[in-house]
């Protein structure tokens, strides 16, 4: 008798709990709150701390609209003003605290309620307590009218001004008014809504303390000590039968005929399930007329979602009621239990970043989920499936699942490896299998990874069994139920079947790059919680050094800083997380569309196939400042780079632009390269730098067709500047015969073609090339209107020898009384790049020394150094002059 009565309470229970409810945000999943408060439990209250119970709580709110007159307002304007203030659900005098969430009740989301734990299986308080409100809309109403009121009585009846000010600020204080609102301006209230802030509820136990009960909203709050919501922990604290008191109607209903089958059988009044006492209501608490779902699947005129759950037809329909367990299909030979996640405990809050893929997610695939009506209405159905596409490691999977928790669906994920099969037809059966396992365990996200493999062109496909696994996959996609959201993953998105990612198929392709820098962050914080961190830990060093990284390639930096640190005896600081990336390249080198840097994007265009990833830095690390001397040169650079491509709009005015392109000559290593990479960071733009071997091919038509791919890249990359080194290799003088020479001629053709049309439209692309042999560059090329600007990069003078040996040797320990002098006259002829070598060689003497850098380190160095730009027969240390410089010209 006991257990009939309370599968009848479980019944009434399921079917009075509302089906939808509105809320200001929706909650983290219970495995991603409970992982982080355990872990700040034991950071709190110490190690002995234990995460003892955990309840999503849904608050009840009206949110109130007020007008008033706005005296601020200009007399010919519209002098109403609107205010919001909350009032608590519960009519516990919790109003006050509850003002510090009306910004997030803007804007509404109505989220099902169908699949949370209420205690349907055995009733009494279950995973989510849903809180009843205690007083009827209409009472709400009255409220702030009745306190406005009540400060105009206490002035019209002459209560001293003290009094009057006093009540007056304590209802500003209480109910959140604004500081223009004078009280006699209040006009009454526009509107009512009903809604509920979530809450996850935890009870930390602590052996030599009582109990802790903690609430957060989010995940933030729950690696962190914020007490913002204080107010509801105390609230409950106070006593704690609260929540089973203020619990839904139903659930209290359900609690209490459950307890009293319990006293039949037992003997004992506790209330079966809830695990806390006194859960009968006090005889004072008014019972509201209009608070008690009604049970038929309707909205009442106050906006509080009322109806059945749904949860008699997933019964009757063979349908599971639980998440323990995954369910077995009789003729499906796969199983279940290895392929099916019941209740994924990860959701949105444990994906790193990824802040665009997340609002996508939500926007194409939650929304119609959770308000499939509300989409109909408007002719749009949910999404038949979602195709996700990017490099390999960079959290796909995870996403999957992550989505399969938010929607708190089952997940299904399946492999290449589930499906094949060396015997003829079986692959098919596998997959007819997989949605019958789907089908079964609905709601539920089938995730099929590496669909390439799975269903390949299958023009492509050597065997017919193959050719059948992606017939039946085909036929299989165009039956799924709307409970079953098939999502898949891919890299290799042009190898997948076209008839499997037309509309009605794959309606939403989603692109999942590789993490940018605010994700990047967010993935190593997630991989180093829980491990011993140095108290001067910076991840900016570590974000920067891994653009371009795949979210794999960062779970390893975390974990083998982790030993590195380990091995030392220490905690984990920025030096072993710098330590491990410099060991690991990213494994998504080539990736189109990668974020990189501070945000900024590498552009693969569409049909091209040189690779954007390995020929463009979208933000370069040096400027003017660290390049030494070449005053000269880096004047000349901001009168015709920088100032036009700084002040366009100016330059407009008097018909000028930025030069056509830019020509640097001058002997090798001299620094050509160097200033150029440093002007792009000047310029705050992309640098693309490009040498001969990129762009020859011993294919006929090849180079002409690279030449246009690089200008395609820069113009997708704008703005942009463009380092083309060696032109004289790229665009030799043209002529000769045959098929090399042809080749070559089509490729200073193009080259000319490109530049023309650079000057004509795109201004945001500057191009600059470099020569040590301005003789044999095509003379096409270097008329005006190609490269306009001609300027040498000649040896470095005394001056510029010394600022350069100084810009190297500036985060070295350098004896103060070193004679820069003597230095400079020894190294005359020396070109920048020797100057450099020069510097390494005297830091490495004075390590070896155990000293710093001193004037004999430096001498000994440039002894043992031969000056680059030394010609045959003349000695080191001869004073460059024209002529000499000329010489490497002819």
């Amino acid at each position: 008798m006991a257990a009939a009565t309370a599968t009848n309470a479980a019944g009434d229970l399921a079917r009075m709990i509302p089906s939808g409810i509105d809320v200001d945000r929706p909650l983290s999943a219970a495995g991603a709150i409970g992982h982080a408060l355990e872990a700040n439990a034991v950071a709190s209250v110490g190690p002995d701390a234990q995460l003892t119970r955990l309840h999503r709580v849904f608050y009840p709110v009206f949110r109130v609209e007020y007008r008033y007159s706005d005296s601020s307002t200009l007399p010919w304007g519209d002098q109403t003003d609107h205010g919001v203030t909350l009032l608590d659900g519960l009519w516990t005098d919790n109003h006050a605290a509850l003002q510090q969430y009306r910004s997030g009740t803007d804007s509404l989301e109505t989220v099902s309620l169908d699949y949370y734990d209420f205690g349907r299986d055995e009733p009494g308080l279950g995973r989510t307590v849903l809180l009843d409100f205690q007083v009827p809309t209409q009472r709400a109403r009255q409220l702030l009218p009745e306190r406005v009121e009540d400060v105009a009585e206490s002035r019209a009846f002459g209560d001293p001004e003290s009094i009057t000010a006093s009540f007056a600020d304590q209802l500003r204080e209480t109910f959140g008014l604004p500081d223009d609102l004078d009280l006699e301006s209040f006009e009454g209230v526009a509107d009512v809504t009903r809604l509920y802030l979530p809450f996850w509820v935890c009870e930390v136990y602590r052996p030599d303390e009582r109990d802790l009960i903690g609430v957060v909203r989010g995940l933030e709050d729950a690696r962190t000590d914020d007490a913002s919501h204080g107010w509801l922990s105390a609230f409950l604290r106070e006593d704690k039968s609260r929540l089973a008191r203020y619990a839904h109607t139903s659930i209290r209903e359900a609690i209490d005929q459950s307890g009293s089958a319990d006293r039949d059988a037992d003997g004992d009044g506790t209330a079966g399930g809830a695990g806390e006492t006194g859960n009968e209501r006090s005889s004072d608490e008014q019972q509201p007329d209009d608070a008690t779902a009604r049970g038929d699947g309707k909205r009442s005129d106050d906006g509080d979602a009322t109806g059945d759950g749904g949860a008699d037809e997933r019964n009757a329909g063979g349908r599971r009621t639980d998440r323990d367990e995954p369910v077995q299909p009789e003729d499906a030979e796969l199983e279940a239990k290895t392929l099916v996640d019941p209740s994924p405990d990860r959701c949105f809050g444990d994906v790193g970043g990824m802040v665009e893929l997340e609002r996508t997610l939500r926007r194409s695939v939650i929304g119609p989920v959770r308000r499939p009506d509300e989409f109909r209405e408007y002719g749009l159905d949910p999404v038949s499936g979602v195709l996700l596409h990017g490099p390999p490691g960079c959290g796909k999977t995870h996403v999957a699942g992550a989505l399969a928790g938010e929607l708190d669906y089952a997940f299904l994920e399946v492999t290449p490896a589930d499906l094949s099969s060396k015997y003829m037809g079986k692959p098919a059966e596998n997959v007819q299998d997989v949605f019958a396992i789907a089908e079964a365990n609905a709601p539920c996200v089938l995730f099929l990874d590496e669909i390439d493999a799975i269903a390949s062109a299958r023009e492509e496909q050597s065997s017919t069994s193959e050719r059948g696994m992606v017939n039946q996959l085909l036929t299989e996609l165009e039956d799924v139920g709307d409970d079953v959201l098939v999502l898949a993953a891919t890299n290799l998105l042009d190898d997948v079947d076209d008839a499997i990612v037309r509309t009605g198929r794959f309606d939403e392709q989603i692109e999942v790059p590789p993490p940018d820098e605010p994700a990047r962050r967010e993935i190593l914080r997630i991989h180093l919680e829980e491990r011993p961190l140095a108290d001067g830990l910076e991840f900016d060093p570590v974000v920067a050094r891994t653009a371009g990284y795949a979210a794999s390639d960062l779970e390893y930096i975390a974990t083998d800083a982790a030993r590195r640190a380990l091995r030392e005896d220490d905690r984990i600081g920025t030096e072993h997380l710098l330590a491990a990336a410099d060991e690991v390249d990213s494994s998504v080198p080539d990736w189109a569309g990668s974020a990189l840097g501070d945000g900024k994007t590498i552009t693969q265009p569409d049909g091209v196939e040189l690779s954007a990833r390995s020929l463009v830095t979208p933000s370069v690390d040096r400027d003017f400042d660290d390049v030494g001397g070449m005053d000269a040169l880096k004047d000349r650079l901001h009168e015709t780079v920088i100032d036009p491509f700084e002040n366009a709009d100016q330059y407009a005015k008097y018909g000028l632009g930025t030069a056509g392109g830019i020509l640097l000559y001058g002997p090798p290593g001299c620094g050509k390269t160097h200033v150029t990479g440093a002007l792009a960071g000047e310029l705050d733009v992309a640098f693309l730098e490009v040498s001969p071997a990129e762009l020859t091919s011993k294919w006929m038509g090849k180079p002409a067709q690279n030449v246009a791919d690089l200008f395609e890249i820069a113009r997708q990359n704008a703005p942009c500047l463009v380092f083309l080194d060696e032109i004289d290799a790229i665009a030799g003088a043209r002529g000769g015969h045959g098929s090399g020479g042809a080749s070559q001629r089509q490729m200073v053709n193009q080259l000319l073609t490109e530049l023309e049309s650079l000057g004509d439209a795109d201004e945001d692309v500057v191009v600059v090339a470099a020569t040590n042999r301005p003789g044999d560059v095509d003379d096409a090329v270097l008329r005006s209107g190609r490269f306009d600007e001609r300027i040498e990069v000649a040896p470095p003078d005394a001056a510029a020898r010394k600022a350069i040996l100084q810009v190297h040797l500036a985060d070295r320990p350098v004896a103060d009384d070193c004679d820069w002098e003597t230095i400079v006259e020894r190294t005359s002829g020396y070109a920048a790049s020797d100057l450099a070598l020069l510097a390494d060689n005297a830091a490495r003497r004075a390590m070896h020394d155990g000293d710093q850098v001193r004037e004999r380190h430096l001498l000994d160095a440039v002894a043992e150094t031969t000056p680059s730009l030394e010609r045959a027969g003349e000695p080191a240390g001869v004073t460059a002059t024209a002529d000499r410089t000329d010489s490497w010209y002819r």
